[in-house]
This record gives C-alpha cells, sequence and structure tokens, in this order.
C-alpha cells in the first residue's frame, strides 16, 4: 500500500518533523540535484546510499550523520523498520544462547564434544566460538550503550532461565555461563563509569523456583537464575528513532536524508564521474514528481535484510552470483486476559521472563507493558526458511509457545488461543555457510562484506540484530571513512554515537509506549497519539501503525469473562484520524483497512480474534454506505 503525503498542518516548535511530507520535500530536492547534474562535476555526491531503512540501515545512517563531514541518503521500499526489524522478540541482549554457542563449538575444537550435526573442522569451530564470544562481549557494551542513549525505548527486565531435565546443559554449567553473561555486563557498566555488582540469583532446585515466584508450576524444573537483560518497548520505534535524529543532524553543507517507499532500482560505477550512479524509483503517490531520479554516491551500502542478495544483483554483472545468506525464521505471539493485566500490574515481582533451557528451539517468554496494557509475548527461534516475501506463521508454532509457556506457569496464568490479541513472524538472513551446518548452529556475529565494483566499493551488510545495529553501522562508517581517506575525497569526523543520546521531539515523553499512566480507552489520547506518530514516527499506512508500531493495543480490552477482545470502535478511531490527516479519500480509506484486514487475518488465522476483523464493516465505510 503506497502512502499519500499529507501531514498534519500543526508546525513544530523546532521546526522538525518526520513524516511523509518530509519524504516528499526531500524526493524533490533529489529531483532538483539530479537535473542540474550535467557534467562530470554537477550535482551533489554522497558519502553513501543506504539501500534498507531496516536496523541495518538505521545504524549506518546515524553513524553518519555523527560524524563531522559526512553525507548520506538512505532509500527503502516501504515503511521503515517495517519487515524484520519490526517482527522481532523486542529482546535488546547480546544473546545468553550464543554464549552456549560459543563454548559449545570451543569444546568441538578441542575435540572434548562431538556434535554430528556440526560439520566442520576444528579450525572453522574455533573461529566460530571467537565470533559468538566477541558478539557477546560486545553486545554487552551495546545494550549499554541503547540503555543510556535512546530515552525510553529501551529499558532493562529480569529474566529467569529454567533448566529442565532434557535442557542442553547441565545446571551447573548454565549457572557458570549466566555469571559470566552478568560478569561481561557490570565489566562494561564500570568502564562507562556505572558501576555494578551482580545481579544474578541463583535457584539450586525447584522449590526455591517457586518460592520466588508464586505464579510457577514449573515441576520439571531442575534449577534456575535470574539474570537482567534489555528489551525495546517497541522495536520499530527505536529503528524510526534512530533514522529519524540522523536526519535531525543534517546540514545544508552535507545533508543527511531517508526515504521511505523508495526503491534502489539500479546502481552501476561512472568512470566519467568517478562515482555510482543510482536510480531510485518513487512508491509514494504524488504524480507532480518524477518517477524516477538518479543520485549521485562514493560508496553503496546495501541493507536489505533478508533481500541483501537481490539488492546485490542490482548492480551491474552481478547476476547469478552464489547465495550469501539463509533464513531463520521465528515466530511470536501476544497474549493476554484480566487476570494477567492486573495481576501484573499490581505485583512488579511477577514481571520476569521465562526462559526454559530447551533442547531443540529456544524460548522467551516475556512479560511486556505497552500502551497500558500488560501482555505475555511468547517467542520461538530458529526454523529454517525459504522465501523472505513469504512469512506466515504455522498451527504448530502456535501450539509449541502455547505449551511452553503454560507449562511453567499455575492454572491462573495459562493462555489460549482467546486470550492472542496478535501474531507475527520474522526472519533473519544469516551467513551462508558450505558445510550444511543448521542455522540453529550458524554464528550470529554480523558480517560486512565489501566488493570492489567499477571503481567503488559496495558494503553488504549480514545478519545485523537488533542489539548490535549500532555497532554494525559504527563499523560501516569506519569503513566509508577508510575508504574515502585512501581516495583523496574527504576526512569524515569521529563517530559519536557511543555518547550521544537522541534528540529529542516536543511532547513525545506523553506518548512512550511504556508509561505507567497512559489513559487506556481515551479517545482523545488516541487521536492525539495518532498524530504525533504521522508528524514524528513517518506513520503513513494503517496497517503498519496498528500492527507494526504497537497500535493495535489501544484497541484490546476484556469481555464479560475477563478474556481477551479488541474494541473494535477503536480501531474506526484510528483509521478516521490517520484518513483525516492524510487526505486519503473513502476508496484510499478502504484499501487501507482491506490492507490491514489481510494481514492481521493471515497471522491470525489460528487464533479467534481474527474473525471478528473479517466480518467487521469501518464505520467511515457504513456511514458512506447509508
Amino acid at each position: 500500500m503506497t502512502p499519500t503525503t499529507g501531514a498534519p498542518s500543526g508546525a513544530s516548535p523546532n521546526g522538525r518533523t518526520f513524516s511523509m511530507a518530509d519524504v516528499v520535500r526531500h524526493y524533490r530536492s533529489l529531483a532538483a540535484e539530479s537535473g542540474s547534474g550535467t557534467g562530470p562535476d554537477g550535482g551533489f555526491v554522497y558519502d553513501t546510499v543506504v539501500v534498507g531503512g531496516g536496523a541495518a540501515g538505521a545504524g549506518v545512517l546515524r553513524d553518519l550523520a555523527s560524524r563531522r563531514g559526512a553525507s548520506a541518503l538512505l532509500a527503502d521500499r516501504g515503511p521503515f523498520g517495517a519487515q524484520t526489524s519490526s517482527k522481532t522478540g523486542k529482546a535488546i541482549h547480546p544473546g545468553i544462547r550464543y554464549l552456549r554457542m560459543a563454548f559449545h563449538r570451543l569444546l568441538l575444537a578441542s575435540g572434548l564434544r562431538t556434535d554430528p550435526g556440526i560439520r566442520q573442522t576444528r579450525a572453522q569451530n574455533a573461529i566460530g566460538a571467537w565470533l559468538d564470544l566477541k558478539l557477546v562481549w560486545y553486545g554487552t557494551r551495546e545494550r549499554r550503550i541503547l540503555l543510556d542513549t535512546s530515552g525510553r525505548t529501551v529499558e532493562e527486565i529480569p529474566n529467569v532461565v529454567f533448566v529442565l531435565p532434557d535442557s542442553p546443559e547441565r545446571k551447573w554449567a548454565v549457572f557458570f555461563g549466566i555469571s559470566l553473561y552478568d560478569l561481561f555486563t557490570a565489566v562494561w557498566s564500570w568502564a562507562r563509569l556505572n558501576p555494578r555488582g551482580s545481579r544474578v540469583k541463583y535457584f539450586p532446585d525447584n522449590g526455591s523456583l517457586h518460592r520466588e515466584l508464586g505464579n510457577l508450576d514449573a515441576e520439571r524444573a531442575l534449577g534456575g537464575i535470574l539474570y537482567w537483560d534489555g528489551k525495546a518497548s517497541t522495536d520499530k520505534t527505536l529503528i524510526v528513532t534512530a533514522i529519524r535524529d540522523a536526519c535531525f543532524r543534517s546540514s545544508a553543507a552535507e545533508p543527511v536524508r531517508a526515504l521511505s517507499h523508495v526503491e534502489v532500482e539500479h546502481y552501476e560505477w561512472s568512470p566519467a564521474q568517478d562515482c555510482f550512479l543510482v536510480t531510485l524509483a518513487r512508491r509514494f503517490e504524488h504524480p507532480a514528481l518524477p518517477e524516477r531520479v538518479t543520485v549521485r554516491a562514493r560508496t553503496i551500502t546495501n541493507a536489505a535484510g533478508p533481500w541483501v542478495d537481490r539488492v546485490r544483483d542490482r548492480g551491474p554483472g552481478t547476476g547469478g552470483e552464489e547465495t550469501t545468506v539463509v533464513y531463520s525464521r521465528g515466530t511470536h505471539l501476544e497474549a493476554t486476559n484480566r487476570f494477567i493485566h492486573e495481576s501484573l500490574e499490581k505485583d512488579p515481582r511477577l514481571r520476569v521472563g521465562l526462559v526454559p533451557l530447551n533442547a531443540v528451539r529456544q524460548h522467551y517468554l516475556r512479560p511486556f507493558k505497552q500502551n497500558g496494557l500488560w501482555y505475555i509475548q511468547c517467542t520461538t527461534t530458529d526454523r529454517e526458511h525459504t522465501d523472505p516475501d513469504c512469512v506466515v506463521p504455522e498451527e504448530d508454532e502456535i501450539e509449541e509457545l502455547l505449551h511452553s509457556y503454560n507449562e511453567l506457569v499455575d492454572d491462573r496464568w495459562k493462555i489460549g488461543r482467546r486470550d492472542i490479541f496478535n501474531v507475527f513472524c520474522g526472519i533473519r538472513p544469516l551467513a551462508a555457510s558450505g558445510s550444511g551446518i543448521g542455522v540453529q548452529d550458524i554464528s550470529r556475529m554480523f558480517r560486512i562484506n565489501e566488493r570492489r565494483v567499477g571503481g567503488g566499493t559496495v558494503y553488504d551488510m549480514v545478519n545485523v540484530k537488533l542489539t548490535e545495529f549500532r555497532w554494525a553501522g559504527s563499523e560501516v562508517g569506519a569503513r566509508i571513512a577508510r575508504e574515502l581517506r585512501r581516495t583523496g575525497v574527504k576526512r569524515l569526523g569521529r563517530s559519536t554515537t557511543r555518547r550521544s543520546a537522541v534528540l529529542p521531539v516536543p511532547d513525545e515523553e506523553r506518548y512512550a509506549p511504556n508509561r505507567d499512566d497512559h489513559p487506556r480507552g481515551d479517545p482523545d489520547h488516541v487521536r492525539a497519539k495518532v498524530e504525533h506518530h504521522v508528524t514524528y514516527q513517518m506513520a503513513g499506512s494503517y496497517e503498519d501503525y496498528l500492527l507494526n508500531s504497537g497500535g493495535i493495543r489501544d484497541a484490546v480490552v476484556f469481555d464479560a469473562e475477563g478474556r481477551c477482545d479488541l474494541d473494535l470502535a477503536v480501531l474506526d478511531l484510528v483509521l478516521e484520524r490517520m484518513a483525516e490527516l492524510l487526505g486519503w479519500d473513502r476508496r484510499r480509506t478502504r484499501r487501507e483497512w482491506d490492507a490491514f484486514a489481510e494481514a492481521y487475518l493471515r497471522n491470525m488465522a489460528y487464533a479467534d480474534l481474527g474473525r471478528r476483523v473479517r466480518e467487521h464493516v469501518p464505520a467511515t465505510q457504513a456511514r458512506t454506505a447509508d
């Protein structure tokens, strides 16, 4: 669904907005620049064009915006952060399972353990162990940086790991590993002058676990350990905020621009102009603007996530190259009812993530609060996938998650399909391995593959996790700076994203998703929040706002039995407000509703609430019919 280009008439007090109207303005400027570049020295040349507006692209754009003298242009064919980067478990963590993978590979490399599923040499296992240890070590640093610099977008959450009879590691090994994980965190906290001691808590047996958390009924648990990690209140909001912050730091001399609903169709090196010529295609509705413009860039950054190989092949002479990524999918369901919401609201001790250490797929079962609603998000990991354009939750995954959560809690806390209000599925591109290694065993350390195309360099980014997007962006930014210095073009300043907090916008704190005083059920607040997201969070699609930015949670209510339900009047209110702000006519409004309903029904095929949306006629459409 392509957006229109309207925006609220009210101007920002500080002159900064981040809306589709700003995309139109930037695109118009590009068209003017493209028309002026008639000779070898004509037209502006960006230091890089970033392809993809997810986590990887956001990290690169913000890093370059923090460097003195840098310019950059980011383009995404859809809304920012609307694909893999908004289909995560919202965890901001180095990954306890990646630490386990590192030690597992060290034992394989030393010959002290065998694993027929990992057919690699000892040297390859040693390299894999080093990459995963590096990921966890620096990942603890990145979690701390995001906690310090992202405002209320990232916060801490306690988790309890449960050791089960079929867990892949023994209890003492789990206790040792998480203690080391916590030690990494403590070291980085001291390095950032924020000293802290150990925060782990050991539960040597089943009884001690039950005494700590009164909602448990984990009969199979042999013990557990509590540790602290981070979580994003909304993963998409974190990415959009990073891109917005980069644009706010732009200057007229060295512009930093971000375009949503604009696709990079082709790029090639021009020896005559000594730069890349990049063709951009407009995907938003605006008949007065050209459908395509050509911009100039010294480098290309391919941050297209699951589509990284497809974007690579849009350059000359790259068709048919070997696949560089394989896909790992994970499914997420979100469920609540009146008992769960009210219990978590009243007792902070129960706001603990549950992490059963399973033999095969890892599950994360975490309580989140968003838009004043407490709910449980259940997440799976590591199922092989093939098509990045077709990612739909499957029934067995829903059953797997329900069983995993219900096995740990007592009858009052159990959830069923009637309690599910949202289901979604995401995939992650992992670095392909020619040795037949399964997706669950591939290192999660990101890769930056450099390629020479003509006289320029292309950087392909693979497997950038939400937690490491700032780190990966700074790595690419440093490489771009070295390339510009090597070619004698310019010298860029140093990156400052380790310390620089994101720039605020007016009244944003009022709409923080995790505020304790969120006024649920207040239509005036819902209307004002929609306007805020249209003005400052690039909201231009009804489906994207509800399903990726968390707006669906404003419509969650409880029926007479205390089970989960949707207030369809809130969905109508959001649709009507977005149509008013963005200038949608009746047909466009209907298309926006249909796009949301189709996506919601596809994801909720195995949950009860999907039927209510299927049968609903939006209020604006009903009035028109009358």
